[in-house]
């Protein structure tokens, strides 16, 4: 076997130790972030090449193939079975036999492994972009796309008001989420996936306004849609976490409760995808950790972003009239200000500070590697509402990084792990 090839053989070790690493430097996990999300998506893959590579290595009688092979299959098989093992976080949150609590039909349409492949789901009723109201600041139209179950799967009656993450300033409905959310429907719930308006046209208020035009929305259409107005539940990633737990934690608050909104917008339960909790916190860790990457004060700079604001927007990351945005500027981009110019506004969207017996049922997913610095917070949350005697799980995947529920859904460990534990906890709110 020639150099090149030995070379290649320590390429699945390699691939598979990169997701192991967790770097402290703000900056060198922000760079990280893009490969690690996707080798830890593909870790099931690496086991296969690394134990196809021992196998051949076996055949030839070279050892440096085989433990090469081997190491790299270890690796993945390690980082798999410790990202999907099991917790007693349901036990610990609805006490001993919990189970027995899930309605037998949805039992038996549950994947039973905590890493199922999840299949596409045929049948499944589609209505995109459906309008849930006008957004006031704008005049624009709010568009949803509502997924129902498939003729001959019983509704749950059971309904998920989804909110896309994306940084506040980032992203659309639909992306990455296509496959979760036909699975969720082939279990017999609704999804609303929504557009809600970002950030800089729309700042915190007016999105959390949005989030509750939603939920008025949906329940003033409970019947058409066989939703129960009473089981309700939002869900989102990153900062559509973030709007998913205010609005959950918040819905009465009359700094953030839109006027044109009547009847009751509270939820039975919220599920967050490594949801930022305290604004506060996530303000001084990018500050600190990320500096400015992109300032525009030179022209190479305001080059650079041009050109990179011209391929989010042919990518569709980035909205019509969209700019890019440093990611020290982010949450003064969408708060009006930084904390010392607008403290109250930040302790108004931090979650963490409208933990209370209030709260509904909660589940955090959340990856131990998360980049942006809010696993400790997420943490703190967890412990708030246990504190109060509201209902909490969290659940900590190991070398995980922030947004893994996007990564590839059909083969990610993390992602199907989370699946399983969503499945589980909705069937709870059933």
């Amino acid at each position: 076997m020639d150099n090149i090839a030995r070379d290649l053989i320590y390429l699945p070790a390699l691939l598979s130790s990169i997701a192991l690493v967790h770097p402290k430097d703000g900056r060198v996990s922000a760079l990280l972030y893009l490969p690690k999300v996707v080798i830890g998506a593909c870790m099931p893959a690496l086991a296969l090449v690394g134990s196809a590579v021992t196998l051949i290595g076996i055949a030839c009688g070279d050892a440096v193939v085989g433990c090469g092979g081997l190491l790299g299959a270890a690796v993945a098989v390690w980082y798999v079975t410790r990202v999907t093992a099991p917790h007693d976080g349901f036990g610990r949150a609805f006490g001993p036999g919990w189970q027995s609590r899930i309605p037998a039909t949805l039992q038996a349409r549950m994947p039973r492994r905590r890493w199922p492949i999840i299949g596409r789901v045929s049948g499944i009723r589609l209505k995109q972009d459906a309008a849930f109201g006008t957004h006031v600041e704008t005049g624009d139209a709010l568009l949803a796309d509502i997924w129902q179950p498939p003729p001959g799967v019983p509704p749950t009656g059971l309904a998920v008001v989804y909110l896309h993450g994306g940084g506040w300033h980032y992203l659309h409905k639909g992306m990455g989420t296509r496959r979760l959310f036909g699975h969720l429907a082939g279990q017999g719930h609704v999804v609303m996936d929504v557009g809600y308006t970002k950030a800089p046209v729309a700042r915190l208020r007016a999105m959390v306004a949005d989030v509750h035009r939603a939920i008025a929305w949906l329940k003033l259409h409970a019947t058409e849609y066989g939703v129960d107005p009473e089981r309700i539940v939002t869900m989102g990633c990153s900062s559509g976490a973030h709007l998913a737990l205010l609005a959950a934690y918040a819905h009465d608050h009359p700094q953030l409760r839109p006027a044109d909104v009547n009847g009751d917008t509270s939820v039975r339960a919220v599920v967050s995808y490594c949801g930022h909790t305290d604004l506060i916190a996530s303000y001084d860790y990018f500050e600190t950790q990320y500096k400015r990457l992109l300032s525009g004060q030179t022209p190479v700079e305001r080059a650079v972003i041009a050109a990179l604001e011209r391929v989010l927007h042919r990518t569709d990351l980035l909205p019509p009239g969209g700019h890019y945005v440093d990611p020290v500027d982010l949450l003064p981009s969408l708060m009006g200000g930084t904390p010392d110019e607008v403290p109250e506004l930040y302790r108004l969207g931090s979650p963490i500070h409208h933990a209370g017996p209030h709260c509904p049922p909660t589940l955090l997913l959340q990856g131990a590697h998360d980049y942006t610095g809010i696993v400790p917070d997420v943490k703190r949350l967890h412990r708030a509402l246990r504190e109060a005697g509201a209902t909490s799980i969290h659940v900590e995947f190991p070398y995980t990084e922030h947004a893994f529920d996007s990564n590839i859904p059909r083969s990610g460990p993390a992602a199907q792990a989370a699946t399983h534990d969503v499945d589980r906890f909705l069937a709870l709110m059933v």
